[in-house]
């Protein structure tokens, strides 16, 4: 089952497997973009790019919800562009570029030519956007990680997991936590395993509506580990919607960011929903 975007909720979206591909659709989520430093000295910076898939121009949306604070929903998108017939657009560091941001700045991005937000654009409008958050530190060139727009969140106790993360010498690892969660808190539960299965780190922690929050596995209380870990991140029974089909339902997305630390090269790991979830049409 999918669910749209609503004119007072875009950032609730639709749900169900996720996909290894890149996303067609009015409205393209994307749980984490950045401009800030980073450990050592690496500089964070995130790149968007859009395709309008129409053969006329559209009018393009995008709104910015800052990490770790309670975010609110503009349906206005105040901040605007025009993309003309099957054009694909670069914005280089996007929140500098569109927002204004200098530094020390991450959250999820929305962007939309669905025209039940953006009065003018057609009822068929789709784009395929995808983002890249790349290290800057590096006069040789950049290394980062292409972020896709997927659909891969949870809006029960049922976990998420993602595989991979490590914690070493060679790499570092950081697990976000993105509520998509429009008018409370949620309260978000996870668990570290190592390669042999055993728990290595539990805890529990409570995002702002609207937010994510980035943590880096030595926070989660994880010390060196050799080889990969797994981690399993859900929602507190509490933190459930009484209806998970509704409009409004409180959601979690999750994932793993793994750093090389010689490189500064990064990998971005959604975290997977381990069931699905269905809800009638």
């Amino acid at each position: 089952m999918r669910r749209s975007f609503l004119l007072v909720a875009a950032i609730v979206v639709f749900w169900g497997s996720a996909a290894g591909a890149q996303d067609v659709d009015g409205v393209q989520f994307f749980p984490v973009v950045a401009r800030t430093a980073g450990v050592g000295t690496s500089q964070w910076v995130s790149d968007l790019t859009v395709n309008n898939l129409l053969g006329e121009e559209v009018t393009v949306g995008i709104q910015f919800f800052p990490e770790n604070q309670a975010n609110s929903f503009d349906p206005s998108f105040p901040d605007r562009f025009q993309l003309g017939p099957r054009e694909t657009l670069v914005i280089d560091d996007v929140l500098a570029t569109v927002f204004g941001y200098d530094t020390n700045i991450k959250g999820a991005l929305v962007v939309s030519v669905d025209e039940g937000m953006i009065e003018g654009n057609p009822e068929e409008a789709r784009i395929i956007a995808v983002t890249r958050t790349y290290n800057t530190a590096d006069p040789a060139g950049t290394y980062g990680q292409t972020v896709p727009a997927l659909e891969a969140d949870t809006v029960t106790v049922a976990p998420l997991v993602a595989t991979g993360a490590r914690n070493d010498g060679q790499f570092r690892s950081n697990v976000g936590l993105v509520s998509l969660a429009l008018f409370e808190e949620i309260r978000v539960h996870f668990r570290v395993l190592g390669p042999d299965g055993a728990e290595i780190a539990t805890g529990v922690r409570t995002l702002p509506p609207a937010t994510i929050r980035q943590f880096s596995l030595d926070q989660l209380g994880v010390g060196t580990v050799a080889g990969a870990m797994t981690v399993e991140l859900w929602l507190d029974e509490d933190s459930v919607s009484d209806d998970p089909c509704a409009d409004f339902a409180n959601t979690l997305m999750g994932y793993v960011s793994k750093v090389d630390n010689g490189t500064g090269d990064a990998e971005f790991l959604y975290a997977a929903p381990t069931e699905d979830f269905d809800c009638p049409d």
